[in-house]
């Protein structure tokens, strides 16, 4: 599985863990009401969750070793 960072046009971002790009984008649709999406600018795969928002993203996200929405916290 791989890490994958949606950096959005607005908020922090979106943190998914899939079995692919294809896999991340459907797990957003799947909770797109719970998500507030906007335009996606880039995605990071293989994000290295240390280099993320230390104040807001690491403290509230939920575990990125597992398939799932980790930031914000879906699992």
């Amino acid at each position: 599985m791989t890490r994958y960072w949606f950096v959005m046009e607005t908020g922090l971002g979106i943190g998914i863990t899939a079995y692919s790009i294809d896999d991340a984008k459907a797990l957003i649709e799947t909770h797109k009401e719970l998500l507030l999406t906007g335009k996606v600018l880039s995605i990071v795969e293989n994000v290295d969750v240390r280099t993320l928002d230390q104040g807001h993203v690491i403290p509230n996200m939920g575990p990125p070793n597992v398939r799932g929405v980790w930031s914000p916290n879906l699992l």
